[in-house]
């Protein structure tokens, strides 16, 4: 449209030197209808353009109520199914229900009559019961009755014991009282395992890599046996042990297993000469080298490990008689 108002315009132009007045006011007329018409169309196609807008704007929003009307009835549709399904089901579960109903008024004598029975058998299952309970009742005295003796002969034997520690601990002392002046000689005196152990080193007893008693070793034996003496029921056991330093005799004394033996076999002899003490309760034996008191590697610690231990052990045949009889 714009291009035919300039070509117009051009044409009148170039005509205006060779027309008439009355052809060029008509050109000049048709100009301006032309200039009006172009200003209204443009008018026009504003107006359009703005009215394309609103209903583009107009059919956006269309469409998301249509994408949401879509979404709604889905869901709509899917809780219609479930809604379908959980109808089927509670009418097939009613449906259940009476089928149930039905048979139990059906079954119902068939049932009592088999709870009838029931209680028959759980009659003669209670009656079986009790027959079982007094058994168990029985027995549960005869076991009380054996409790009872056990712990008669538990305190027996407690009471036993108690006298036996009593016994070893005032043997103890005798033993203490005796040798009392021969404590810093390598002397030690004390109680294990329901025993009294006379523990001597070497020192005190004997000379290096000798089984003869000294002269103080001597006195001590003869104080020991003066207590051994008058207890009649005590057995005792004298060990020899050596260090660790191999040692090198002659003649039948060969190395630390002859030496221990040895002065053991000296200690009881020296007991028997100077008390009057059954041999029976006297035994000797040699442990060597390998029941050392310190097993360090020092001076100090084979100095412990040569000694002769003296174990005094309280008669227990009373107590023995009475385990063997449990």
């Amino acid at each position: 449209m714009k291009k035919i108002l300039i070509l117009t315009t051009i044409l009148i132009v170039s005509l205006s030197g060779c027309v008439t007045k009355q052809k060029y006011d008509e050109l000049q007329q048709r100009y301006r209808k032309c200039q009006d018409e172009l200003t209204y169309v443009n008018a026009e196609n504003v107006d359009a353009n703005n009215a394309v807008k609103d209903l583009r704007a107009k059919l956006d929003g269309m469409i998301k109520q249509v994408d949401q009307l879509v979404q709604d009835t889905l869901s709509l549709s899917r809780r219609l199914r479930m809604s379908e399904r959980d109808l089927a089901k509670a009418t097939q579960d009613y449906d259940d229900l009476l089928k149930d109903f039905s048979e139990l008024n059906v079954s119902n004598q068939s049932a009592m009559n088999k709870l009838l029975g029931n209680i028959d058998a759980y009659k003669d299952e209670l009656t079986a019961k009790e027959k079982l309970l007094n058994a168990q009742k029985d027995s549960l005295e005869a076991a009380k009755a054996i409790l009872a003796e056990k712990e008669a002969r538990i305190n027996e034997m407690e009471k036993i014991l108690s006298q036996k520690d009593a016994e070893v601990k005032a043997l103890k002392d005798k033993v203490t009282a005796a040798l009392k002046g021969f404590e810093g000689s390598g002397l030690n005196v004390y109680e294990k395992d329901g025993k009294v152990y006379v523990s001597m080193q070497d020192k005190l007893l004997f000379a290096s890599g000798s089984w003869s008693l000294n002269e103080q070793g001597l006195k001590a034996i003869r104080n020991l046996a003066s207590v051994l003496e008058n207890e009649k029921d005590i057995s005792v056991l004298i060990e020899g042990h050596t260090d660790n330093v191999p040692f090198n005799g002659n003649g039948q004394v060969k190395d630390n297993w002859d030496l221990s033996v040895m002065r053991a076999t000296s200690v009881v002899k020296a007991l028997l000469q100077n008390g009057d003490i059954d041999p029976v309760r006297l035994s000797a034996s040699g442990r060597s080298e390998y029941l050392p008191i310190d097993a360090s590697d020092n001076a100090e610690a084979r100095a412990k490990n040569r000694r002769t231990e003296i174990i005094l052990t309280p008669n227990l045949d009373q107590l023995f008689q009475l385990i063997q009889g449990n």
